[in-house]
């Protein structure tokens, strides 16, 4: 029997792009059974209409969800809960295009591994403007991708998370409260680096699009990230990030004990007076992938805005 591969879609008033998204993910070309689960989150533009007019076309392969709207979050932990019965999920937005090795190239570095284990993938994507023009990349992986660094940074953007049926289980089984997360992305990260194991691929293999509405988007170049990452901060991001932080050292607490890491990420949270922040920082596991990063993120954490 042919293994399945399910394609997890939440989307929101995406009918400008999600047709070009649906049938990049329908030209993969793969050695698995493919089906795409879509739940719409409540749109009112004619993204429902889009999406039925596709699935007449493969009635097999695409189910639709139209629900109420409850956000991108809790969509697609809505996701995991509608989906069952597969070898391997991936996510996708709405307004990427793939391309037709993307989840060929996944599923065989999981394949790789030892499938008895919760695997995630993830890789990353060419920054690219709303005609699909590249101009960079996401972020890279250049230092090993630790506890100590995916906490605090997430380098797996959703669209490039493909998982095994045991991560599946994983995620779908913590009853995450969606109002303490930052994003569903790097909550699914960090615990793939905690309980399971992540493969990283450094080598692109789809069209990130930017067009000004993306939940979450890049800037331009190292320095451009660095900017939009401070900017976020500066607006509040930043606090948001260190409350999933909290919340996931709460869900985690005994694991994390048990990995002989509770002690260090104690240490950050109860850290409140600049004297403690200093004091902690000083000899602080946290990192972020380069030098700068982590020097930003240390200010950001000393001026209150993590």
């Amino acid at each position: 029997m042919n293994k399945k591969v399910c394609v997890l879609m939440s989307t929101y008033n995406g009918k400008k792009y999600v047709e070009d998204q649906i049938l990049s993910i329908l030209a993969q070309k793969l050695n698995y059974e493919l089906y795409i689960k879509i739940r719409d989150d409540g749109s009112s533009d004619s993204t429902c209409k889009i999406i039925k007019k596709i699935q007449k076309q493969y009635p097999d392969k695409i189910e639709l969800f139209k629900e109420d709207h409850i956000g991108f979050n809790a969509s697609f932990f809505k996701l995991l809960q509608i989906a069952k019965g597969f070898d391997y999920y991936a996510f996708s937005d709405q307004d990427d295009y793939w391309f037709p090795d993307k989840l060929q190239t996944a599923i065989e570095a999981l394949e790789k591994e030892n499938n008895d284990l919760p695997l995630m993938y993830a890789s990353t994507s060419y920054l690219a403007d709303e005609n699909l023009k590249p101009y960079g990349l996401t972020r890279k992986q250049v230092r090993p991708i630790t506890i100590f660094n995916s906490v605090i940074q997430d380098i797996c953007p959703g669209h490039n998370e493909v998982f095994n049926n045991r991560f599946f289980e994983l995620a779908k089984g913590q009853n995450i409260d969606t109002a303490k997360i930052y994003t569903y992305d790097s909550w699914l990260q960090i615990t793939a680096v905690l309980l399971g194991k992540l493969i990283f691929d450094n080598t692109p293999h789809c069209y990130y699009r930017q067009h000004g509405k993306n939940a979450f988007g890049y800037g331009k170049h190292a320095i451009g990230q660095l900017f939009k990452s401070l900017r976020r901060a500066v607006c509040g991001e930043g606090k948001k990030y260190r409350n999933e932080v909290e919340y996931f050292v709460e869900v985690n607490k005994t694991e994390l004990e048990k990995q002989n890491v509770l002690q260090e990420l104690t240490s950050f949270i109860n850290a409140k007076t600049i004297y403690a922040k200093l004091k902690y920082l000083i000899r602080s596991k946290l990192y972020r992938q380069s030098k700068l990063e982590t020097i930003a993120f240390y200010t950001a954490v000393l001026l209150g805005k993590f």
